[in-house]
Formats: structure tokens, sequence, C-alpha cells
């Protein structure tokens, strides 16, 4: 299921929103993770970059064919050897079923720029189950102003909306941090 107001922007316009080396070193991802899963990895802004960072895998999962194929366009061109893609979406039993493997491996699980999605819950609750009891669940997500992107404010989260429904799938935040200028950035463990 592609989730509401999902669409991906022109790519130039998307890398100028973030530095995501810079972020991804704030949200706590380091040469100490082992697997790391991009969750709706689109461009590969998040993942490509952390394949570098990593110990062994960065798998990226998008329900968009275009943005997978493009992702390995990308790290085949930039001889990336850690990363995996995989085409689905994390609520289907397909996709469950191919995480399954790695399902007390996965030691960091990206949700960013996604909690706009219908079930919010139920995606923190799939990102727990699949990560390993001492892993983490990074989310990013637009402020709650004025941005240049970003969903519609009527299903756009604030960090205590997210804070609530991770509580809910049995997750507790560890760190908040202020992404500057337009993002925000949660870390939960179970």
């Amino acid at each position: 299921m592609k989730y509401r107001e999902s669409g991906m922007p022109e790519e130039k316009m998307w890398e100028t929103f973030f530095h995501p080396t810079e972020i991804l070193s704030k949200m706590s991802v380091d040469d100490q993770v082992n697997i790391f899963l991009d969750v709706g990895c689109g461009y590969g802004t998040f993942l490509l970059p952390a394949s570098k960072i990593i110990r062994n895998r960065a798998i990226g999962i998008d329900i968009d064919n275009e943005m997978i194929k493009k992702c390995q366009e990308y790290s085949r061109r930039d001889k990336l050897t850690k990363t995996e893609f995989l085409l689905g979406d994390m609520s289907s039993v397909e996709t469950q079923e191919a995480l399954e493997k790695d399902r007390n491996s996965i030691d960091y699980v990206a949700l960013f720029n996604i909690l706009h999605c219908e079930d919010p819950v139920a995606l923190l609750k799939e990102a727990g189950r699949i990560l390993n009891r001492t892993g983490k669940i990074g989310v990013i997500h637009w402020k709650y102003e004025d941005t240049p992107r970003g969903p519609s404010m009527e299903i756009r989260p604030t960090p205590d909306h997210i804070i609530t429904w991770a509580s809910k799938a049995g997750l507790y935040l560890e760190r908040q941090i202020d992404l500057p200028p337009y993002h925000f950035g949660l870390i939960f463990r179970k």
C-alpha cells in the first residue's frame, strides 16, 4: 500500500532538504550498527550513505519499483557492496516473510518521513517486531510548521504524536533531536 501523500518530489529538490551524513550521525547511525533497514528508502538519500558507515548490510524497502531501480543504479555506480533492496510494503505478509531471516539481526530501523501513514502504530509495531532486542528505531519527520515540502498539516505528526504512538507499540523514547531547518528526530528502543 502506498502511504497517503507519499509521492516523491523531483530528486534535485529532495536533496536540498537534507544533509544525510550529518543527520545519520545525529540519529546514532554509526559503525556499531550491523544491519540498517530503511523503510521507504526513496532515492536512497539515507540508505546509501548509511551503507558506508554501518558494519554489515543496509537494506532498503520501498513500494515504488522506480525508487528501487534508482537506488540499485546508484549503488552499482558507487560500488556500494553492503546494500540490498526489497520491493514491498512493511505491512504485507511477503515483506514480513522476506525480513524474517534477519529478525534478530536488524539493529536499526529508519522510519524517515513516513509516519504520516494511515496506521503509524502498526508500522511502529512491525519495526519493533523485526528489531533485535538492543536495536533502535530512528524516526525523522517534518516539523509541524510551514516547510517547503512535507505532508499536509492535517496528517503531519508532531513529536508528541509519534511518542504516543511508539508507546502504544511497546517502544520507549531514548532521545529527541532537532534537525534544522525542517526536521526533528526521535530515537526509540524496545
